[in-house]
This record gives structure tokens, sequence and C-alpha cells, in this order.
């Protein structure tokens, strides 16, 4: 039992740990986002954003509502964090 709680402390504490850290990190350029390099950021793509403390949904920055963010619309995000 005893290794058991210290195991379920140390799970929790790596997994507090890391959010803290993603959450002080600053979001990617868009280059670096657009991990497939179609010249826009689809919904997993900006799921690895958000994991960086974004807090702006993908509706919230996809204006055209096309369903993908483009290097236009994600200069909102990085205006939003510089501020």
């Amino acid at each position: 039992m005893k290794l058991f709680n210290i195991t379920v402390f140390t799970a929790a504490l790596a997994l507090t740990t890391g959010v803290a850290l993603a959450e002080d990190a600053e979001p990617p350029e868009f280059e670096e986002a657009d991990a497939n390099s179609d010249k826009s950021i689809d919904a997993n793509e900006y799921a690895k954003v958000t994991a960086t403390g974004v807090k702006k949904t993908l509706d919230e920055i996809d204006v055209n509502k096309d369903g993908k963010i483009s290097a236009t619309e994600y200069e909102v995000i990085l205006e939003a964090e510089c501020e």
C-alpha cells in the first residue's frame, strides 16, 4: 500500500509539473504550429498549440469559419499572448 501511495503521489506531481510548464510556454510561431506545411492550422495541429496554455478555442480564432486557422488569424494568438 505504501508503494502505491508513493507511485500515485509521484504521478500526480509529474502531471502537475508538466501542466505548469506547458502553461508558461509561449505559443509556437505559425510555421512551427503548421506541422504539415499546408499554410493552415487544423484542429489536430491547434490541439498542440493549446497545450502551451493558449486559452482561445479554434472557433474563436477561425474568423472565416473554414475549420482551419490561417497565418493572419493566428496573429491574434501571438498578439494576445504578448499583452
